[in-house]
């Protein structure tokens, strides 16, 4: 059994802003944090307790203590999950915390140690009244600790964004180190793999350098790609992502039969990694998750397929599978509305129909600038100044979107008033045919197109 204790002192930001929270985390038992944390004094903290759908995350804070200045008990009381207040003011707390059960649902989105491994997101190990903090990891013999936040000279590190901040611990962490036209990219990987490392780096250079190429803009910080085994039994599923701040987090069965390993790593990064810049180097207000979660799902099978991951019957054939998926829901709420309940229910909604808008979109601008304007091109406005930081999500996108009165009135009917798609009628102006008659959906390429059709679908990718 591996012992592991983490020991954290920290400063509250609400009190004084040039002070700095003072964590420490050390290991003394398997799949338990322990918590001490030292702050200008307090009487109520409160932990994240839903995330990403994930629900009772602040369930796993136990044995919570607080201490005053002179030591003596503060008399705290648990008033609430994750909620606690003191009767005393509070210059020390300490907690537990379990880290040792991730679930299929949550082991991509909250802290997680298994075995010699683990990932530990300040988000969920931190009371949310703490914003800024200066960490030390201390780590059993052994052990290694990577992250996108550079440590100091003391070997601590400067938190300014603890909701962002992921470090992945562990044995036998082995790092490549990339530099492409001034950004920084590291890939880190634990465990052992049907494929090389480099393979993986590779990969992942590749889809950084075509979104450096598409949005124009170069990433303020270093980012990071961690890849580790999938710590727990999940069925069928193969793999598991998030991408946070910097770092996109890639969790993976290493017994999952997959033919084309390096080919998989591919497609995941086509859309982890375009998360780096949408949404998380955009600073946008709201729920706006139809775009960078929909219209992410587009922009990734489109560069799988100009990276030649998949050809262009693969593109044909998730859309047909996509649209079978939204046909299985209701579609009675706007895009803008189903985000806000994309964690109550109904999530897929938001990411297919998302998807499909965005197709339809690249078809509508691609018909009307003749093939010469792609969805593609249109992401380097997101990163030039035509989207102001702090604006609306929604807002600021749809007029990025409504560029022209066509694309206004697209907007407006499939985003705003959450119009029903119907693809047949939709997609036959483009030369292209779907057939829904059956068990699933076929989209093909019609028999006979006029020559502006066979034009569009050639920049499309279609290959006659």
């Amino acid at each position: 059994m591996i012992c592991m204790l983490i020991l954290l002192c920290v400063t509250a930001s609400g009190a004084r802003a040039n002070e700095r929270p003072r964590i420490t985390i050390l290991i003394a038992g398997a799949g338990e944090a322990r918590v001490e944390a030292e702050s200008t004094p307090m009487r109520s903290w409160s932990f994240r307790n839903a995330y990403a759908g994930v629900l009772g995350i602040a369930e796993r804070v136990e044995s919570f203590r607080a201490l005053t200045n002179s030591g003596d008990d503060a008399r705290v009381r648990k008033s609430a999950t994750g909620e606690f207040r003191s009767e005393l003011d509070a210059a020390r707390i300490s907690y537990n915390v379990k880290l040792s059960q991730p679930t299929p649902r949550d082991v991509s989105h909250t802290s997680w140690l298994v075995g010699e491994r683990g990932f530990l997101m300040l988000a969920d190990l931190l009371p949310m009244d703490f914003q800024i903090a200066s960490v030390e990891l201390r780590l059993p013999p052994g052990w290694l600790v990577e992250s996108s936040i550079q440590p100091g000279a003391n070997g601590r590190y400067d938190i300014t964004a603890p909701d962002k901040a992921v470090f992945f611990i562990g044995r036998s962490l082995r790092k490549t180190s990339k530099n492409i036209d001034g950004a920084i990219l590291d890939t880190i990987i634990g465990g052992n793999w049907h494929f090389k490392d480099s393979d993986a780096s590779k990969a992942a250079i590749r889809v950084f350098k075509k979104y450096l190429e598409l949005t124009g803009f170069k990433l303020p910080t270093k980012s990071v790609i961690m890849i580790a085994p999938l710590p727990v039994t999940a069925g069928n599923t193969k793999w598991r992502a998030e991408t946070r701040g910097s770092t996109v987090m890639l969790l993976m069965d290493p017994a999952a039969e997959v033919p084309n390993w390096v080919g998989q790593l591919g497609v995941i990064f086509t859309h982890e990694i375009l998360h780096l810049w949408v949404p998380n180097s955009l600073k946008l207000q709201g729920d706006y998750d139809w775009f960078f979660e929909g219209f992410t799902l587009y922009i990734a099978l489109r560069t799988a397929l100009e990276l030649k991951l998949i050809n262009f019957k693969e593109f044909l054939d998730t859309l047909a599978r996509v649209y079978d998926s939204y046909l299985s829901s209701a579609d009675n709420h706007s895009l803008i509305d189903a985000s806000e309940r994309r964690w109550t229910g109904g999530g897929s909604f938001v990411y297919d129909k998302g998807m499909l808008v965005a197709f339809l979109y690249d078809l509508l601008i691609r018909k009307e600038t003749g093939g010469k304007t792609t969805i593609a091109h249109r992401y380097r406005d997101l990163f030039n100044g035509e989207v102001a930081d702090g604006e609306p999500g929604n807002e600021a996108i749809i007029a990025w979107l409504g560029f022209s009165p066509a694309t206004k009135d697209f907007a407006k009917s499939y985003i705003e008033t959450g119009r029903e798609l119907d693809l047949d009628r939709v997609l036959s102006a483009y030369g292209l045919h779907l057939n829904a008659s059956g068990k699933t959906s076929q989209l093909r390429v019609a028999s006979e197109l006029y020559p502006d059709q066979k034009r569009l679908l050639r920049s499309l990718g279609y290959r006659d």
